[in-house]
């Protein structure tokens, strides 16, 4: 990647917006972000983080004090920049529909401004959005502006996993960018030349945009898959990790172990409503899609597999260590151990949390809202001592390594069951009666 800078606005300051931020003004880029919510922007401003990824406390740290990020509630102040990416949400609606509702006020914001401004501008995508929609928005908000030749548009879309964004970042595995006509690669790229990784592909806008839904999609078949055939071994008294396991073996065929071991059901911001959001959009092609609509029922069923083994221990006290939706991250939003504890509750179990990375205070935007209304009594139910959060007998959910075991076993005796969610096997070692979920 070139390491000539330039001026960059950053549309949303979410995982996506505050990580591409950080990492880009690491490269020599100045870095001005925006967001409505006046607590990101304070705690970027402040030389923090405003959600929890490793390295990123620090690195914003440093690139604000070197001065290449400063962010404001301002949209106006994209003015000054030669690219603005488009980082803000793309929820799903009650219907499982795509909502485009953040990305079509930076659209009109971001028009706003090009209005009084004799630049010109570049208008980078990375809101996860399904195919045309690029296209139906650059018509809606922005077409006079393309055909004055004042501004280019592009989809770039995001593979960054949450635990691992800093790195996926600065040596991406998959890059490709979506251009209106790829066969002008040279013309169409120079905008934005200097943010791009070596090697990307240039493909069409529709192309990008059905790219990372494909990923997404594909990824959630994968859990799916895995943890079908780990329920449908357990069935039958045998080791569902170990099928899997072997299976995976076939790197010619099976492609990759990542996301193909039983466990945990599917949760997070991308595959829930990337999954609903592209079942939806088959639907209005009238085009059939059984595997991907079968995902998400799927994954519920996995939930409730879990539900009924917590049920089947007798145990009316649950300790679930870890809640958010995967490790090295305080996210919440679609984490299975957040149904889980909302299910438990509904049924007047006693339920404690312990989980090191997730603090009430420091969550916001989404993962605050998604927080508050599957567990508004989060606060009281979470436990800062992990002695605090196991009680004399009951059953320990543990679904994220938040303890060590030398931390657990003066803790546990044979009052206690414990549920091995991810396949932490050492476990067993405890002195407690251990259910592995799928093996």
């Amino acid at each position: 990647m070139s390491q000539t800078s330039q001026k960059i606005s950053i549309f949303g300051l979410g995982y996506v917006g505050s990580v591409t931020a950080a990492c880009l003004a690491s490269r020599g880029h100045d870095i001005t972000g925006i967001d409505v919510q006046a607590d990101k922007v304070a705690k970027i401003n402040a030389g923090q983080a405003p959600i929890g990824e490793p390295g990123l406390d620090e690195l914003i740290d440093q690139q604000v004090k070197g001065g290449h990020i400063r962010a404001t509630i301002d949209p106006d102040a994209a003015a000054t920049t030669d690219i603005s990416l488009i980082c803000v949400g793309t929820p799903s609606t009650a219907s499982g529909e795509l909502d485009l509702t953040f990305v079509n006020s930076v659209c009109q914001q971001i028009a706003a401004m090009l209005e009084n401004s004799g630049k010109k501008h570049a208008v980078v995508f990375r809101s996860t959005m399904l195919p045309g929609s690029v296209r139906r928005l650059t018509q809606q908000h922005f077409a006079p502006f393309i055909d004055s030749g004042k501004l280019s548009i592009y989809f770039l879309p995001e593979f960054l996993r949450q635990g691992s964004a800093i790195a996926d970042f600065q040596d991406p595995s998959l890059s490709a960018i979506g251009v209106f006509d790829p066969a002008q690669e040279q013309i169409v790229r120079e905008p934005v030349t200097h943010i791009l990784d070596d090697g990307i592909a240039i493909v069409e806008l529709e192309a990008a945009e059905l790219l990372k839904y494909s990923c997404n999609a594909f990824h959630a078949a994968k859990v799916s898959f895995a943890n079908e055939i780990g329920r449908i071994a357990k069935g039958f008294d045998t080791d569902g990790a170990k099928v899997m396991e072997l299976l995976c073996s076939d790197t010619r065929l099976n492609i990759s172990s990542y996301y193909m071991r039983p466990g945990n059901p599917y949760g997070g911001s991308c595959l829930p409503k990337d999954v609903s959001a592209l079942s939806h959009f088959a639907r209005s092609l009238n085009v059939a899609a059984p595997t991907l609509d079968s995902l998400l029922p799927s994954n519920q069923s996995h939930l409730e597999h879990l539900i009924k083994l917590v049920e089947q221990t007798g145990q009316k006290s649950i300790t679930l260590i870890g809640i958010a939706f995967k490790n090295n991250t305080d996210d919440l939003r679609g984490s299975a151990l957040v149904k889980l504890a909302h299910a438990l509750l509904l049924k007047d179990y006693q339920v404690t949390i312990y989980d090191p990375l997730v603090s009430p205070d420091s969550l916001v935007g989404m993962n605050k809202r998604y927080a508050s209304a599957k567990l508004p009594g989060l606060e009281s139910l979470l436990k800062t001592d992990l002695s605090d959060a196991i009680p004399a007998q009951g059953t320990l959910v543990i679904s994220k390594p938040c303890a060590t075991l030398d931390e657990l076993r003066p803790l546990l005796n044979e009052q206690h069951h414990l549920i091995d969610v991810n396949g932490w096997r050492e476990l067993q070692t405890l002195p407690a009666h251990y259910h592995g979920l799928c093996w």
